[in-house]
Order: C-alpha cells, then sequence, then structure tokens
C-alpha cells in the first residue's frame, strides 16, 4: 500500500508515541506535538502527573512495544530496568491471603515511568520520517464535520499560532484532551461520558536500595482485605539501585504526603512487612501524591457521525484507575491494532469502534473491582460471578497451573474467559486441596 502523506499525533506520551511507531508504516512524516518541554534524560514532566506512581508493563504490553519498537525490551534492561518474575519473586498478600512461591510463569521490567517514556521515546525518535516537536499546544481542528484536515497550534514559547495539514490526526493527549471541545466546534456534539471514582488516591516515594540488601523476594504487595478493606502498597525495584513503594487508599482514605504519615499509613497495611522495610530505608526522594484516578471514558464511537482524518486513543478516550496497572499495555495494544487497521485500509469511523472494543477488558476490570468498593455488588449474576473469582483466587494462591492461567489473564496475555473455562471452573469447585498460604517472611 502506498505511502500517505503526513500525520499528526497529539501527545509525546506512552500512547502517542507507541500511535507514531504505528503510523511510521503508512505515512511518508509523522509529527508528534507535545505540549511540555520534552527532557533529554528521564525525567517528571506536568503531562504525566501520574509518573511518579508505580507503573507495571503487562506481558502483552511488553509484546507490543517490542513489535512496534524491535529491542525495545533489551534497551529498557540496558537502561537500568529491572527483570522481575512473576510470582517467584513476589512477596504478595492478596485479599484471599498470601501467594504460594511458584516458579516463574513470566518475566516482566520494572522501572520508573520516566525510564519507560525516556526509552519509548529515543527508539521512536529514531524511526525515518517521525520527528517530536515539544513547547507546542493544540487548540483546535482544521477541515470540517466530514473531514479533519489537520491541526491549529500554538507555540508555547512565542506564541505563534500556525495551522498543521495532515491526512490523520491523532489524539493521544490524555485526560486533559480537548477531543469533546473540538468536536463540539465542528458540530458533531458531545458524546456519553461514564465515571466510576472510587475515591483513591496514591502516596509514592523513592527510597535507596540498602547495598547489603539480600532476600528471596524483589517486590512487596499488599492489597487490601479482611481487616484493612481499602488501604494497599507495593514496593518495587527500579533502576539506580532504589525501590518505588507506592501507598493507596479508597474511599478517601488516602496516604498523607508528609514522612511521618506516609510511615504510619504503612504501617496500617494488612502486614507491617512493607513497613519493617522501608522505616529505616534512606529516602532517596520526597513523598507525592496523586488523587484523579477514577475510571472515565467518553463513547465517541457512538456518535451519529464520525470525520475521516481523526482518531482518539489513551486517556483522551477511556483512563482507568492505575492502581490496576493497565495504561501503558492498553496504549501499546491500541496502537498494534492501529498499525493493523491502517494496513488493512479501515476508514476512522470503524477504527474508533475498533479502539473502543479493544479497551473494553481493561474498563470492566477496573470498574468491577472499583464498584465493589462503593458497595455496587449489582445482580444476582454480578454477585455470583464475584464469588466465583473469590474461590479461584483462593485456588491460585496455592495451585501452580491455575496460578499460571491467572497471571495470564492478569498480564493481558489470555482473554478473560480462560478463567471460566470449564475445567477450570470443575477446580474452583472442587476448591483447593489446602487453605490459602500463611506466607509471611
Amino acid at each position: 500500500m502506498e505511502k500517505r502523506e503526513h500525520a499528526v499525533v497529539i501527545g509525546a506520551g506512552i500512547a502517542g508515541l507507541a500511535a507514531a511507531a504505528a503510523l511510521a508504516g503508512h505515512f511518508e512524516r509523522v509529527t508528534v506535538l507535545e505540549r511540555d518541554a520534552l527532557p533529554a534524560d528521564p525525567a517528571f514532566r506536568p503531562g504525566v502527573p501520574q509518573s511518579r506512581h508505580l507503573h507495571s508493563l503487562m506481558g502483552a504490553g511488553q509484546r507490543a512495544l517490542d513489535e512496534l519498537l524491535p529491542g525495545f525490551t533489551d534497551r529498557l534492561y540496558e537502561a537500568g530496568a529491572v527483570p522481575l518474575r512473576t510470582p517467584y519473586d513476589h512477596l504478595w498478600l492478596s485479599p484471599a491471603g498470601w501467594c504460594h512461591r511458584f516458579a516463574p510463569s513470566h518475566t516482566v521490567p520494572s522501572a520508573t515511568r520516566e525510564l519507560f517514556e525516556h526509552v519509548v521515546r529515543n527508539s521512536v525518535a529514531e524511526i525515518g520520517g517521525v520527528s517530536l516537536r515539544d513547547r507546542t499546544e493544540t487548540v483546535g481542528l482544521a477541515g470540517d464535520a466530514e473531514r479533519v484536515t489537520g491541526v491549529r497550534v500554538r507555540g508555547r514559547d512565542d506564541d505563534r499560532a500556525e495551522v498543521i495539514s495532515a491526512g490523520l490526526v491523532v489524539d493521544a493527549s490524555g485526560r486533559r484532551s480537548g477531543g469533546r471541545r473540538w468536536l463540539r466546534e465542528l458540530g458533531l456534539g458531545e458524546p456519553e461520558a461514564e465515571r466510576v471514582d472510587s475515591r483513591p488516591g496514591y502516596g509514592s516515594r523513592l527510597y535507596a536500595m540498602p547495598d547489603d540488601f539480600a532476600d528471596e523476594w524483589r517486590i512487596i504487595s499488599i492489597q487490601p482485605g479482611e481487616g484493612q478493606p481499602l488501604r494497599g502498597g507495593a514496593l518495587v525495584p527500579v533502576e539506580g539501585g532504589r525501590w518505588l513503594v507506592s501507598l493507596y487508599g479508597y474511599l478517601d482514605d488516602h496516604p498523607p504526603v508528609d514522612e511521618a504519615g506516609f510511615l504510619e499509613f504503612a504501617r496500617s497495611l494488612r502486614h507491617p512487612v512493607l513497613y519493617d522495610v522501608v522505616r529505616d530505608a534512606v529516602p532517596a526522594g520526597p513523598v507525592h501524591g496523586f488523587r484523579h484516578m477514577a475510571n472515565e471514558r467518553y463513547r465517541y464511537e457512538e456518535l451519529p457521525a464520525w470525520p475521516e482524518g481523526l482518531l482518539l486513543v489513551g486517556d483522551a478516550v477511556c483512563a482507568v484507575n492505575p492502581v490496576y496497572a493497565q495504561g501503558m499495555s492498553m496504549a501499546a495494544m491500541t496502537a498494534v491494532l492501529l498499525r493493523r487497521l491502517l494496513g488493512e485500509g479501515a476508514g476512522c469511523r470503524a477504527t474508533q469502534k475498533e479502539i473502543a472494543a479493544g479497551n473494553e477488558r481493561a474498563w470492566q476490570v477496573a470498574t468491577g473491582a472499583d464498584l465493589a468498593y462503593l458497595g455496587d455488588t449489582g445482580d444476582d449474576a454480578a454477585r455470583d460471578a464475584g464469588e466465583y473469582m473469590r474461590r479461584l483466587m483462593e485456588l491460585a494462591l496455592v495451585d501452580a497451573e491455575v496460578n499460571r492461567t491467572f497471571f495470564d489473564v492478569m498480564m493481558m496475555l489470555t482473554e478473560p474467559d480462560a478463567l471460566s473455562s470449564p475445567e477450570l471452573a470443575a477446580r474452583v469447585a472442587q476448591g483447593p486441596a489446602r487453605p490459602p498460604a500463611g506466607r509471611a517472611r
């Protein structure tokens, strides 16, 4: 298929960069526009306010980025990312109890969000025909209700306005996307919005890993459950010989951002192991809080009309609670889908529908969990499903084969239907041969 001339991507986060990699095979030129100044090294920037908190790249997301950017995983490890073997390296207290230490079933990289984005950005910048333009704010779309022909931008340094023409515009500008306003300006109406907010909040801090640290685990995860239903936390190794500790709470029960309050919150978790590790550790930075974590999506695919030349991806369409660590993987998987659909010659309306369908699984996982905190157990079918998942979790903690299937689904490598197969359902009905492991080390 002959390449088209020019595409524009709004936003240089993971979603925008992955989309640019997908577009590069179909357009002679791809321009990525970013409102922030893009740092030369891994660093925080205002457009990614959640970046200081724990991020995970699921197996399917890692696979997608390696497909879009060959060698990505190797580059990430070369930059300092730490391999985590699931569930072998995990000291995991789930809502149903401690997980047995099974042999590794998956290995994924652990790093700060800043390093993930840095490696992706540098990889994308090396693709022929792709250029990144920072400190440039997109203020509107060019074109009409039938076809978008480019974007209107303004330089943040000189306030200079211009129109950049493009055969395709991809809005990947996140939760702050102007997409709804821009569509209204074109006369296309307002998409239906959905929001599920369990009012969660993060508090995170980096610590120096002690030089003499040696233990059988690499990651600690303490989830809410019996005795402490609203609070959880995790400790993971990241680049630079550091631990990243993220604490979280629901229903406005948020971790404080002062040192004493942060440690006291850690001490209040269901088990003291995380607190015992960090209470004497040397901080490598301040505590950072983050509160804007509601699940939000906009049903653009249901609008009566849709212009050619425009797509929305990532958090601009569907943003889920980051506690469930699906965002980066969703973005990468959407980009792989986008590349395939462009190759098939799909129109923008059909592609937007496919993007929405691809987000559905992550939306159901995140909102299903959050609705439980809001006391919304749904109808009898939903309650039965919840009870089934509770029993399945108990089995996954002590049965290696079920644990493998569970993590295949959590890593987004296998469809959720695998958890309700007839064979697995029969094993769940029988129950574990012994109660969940009482692991605490």
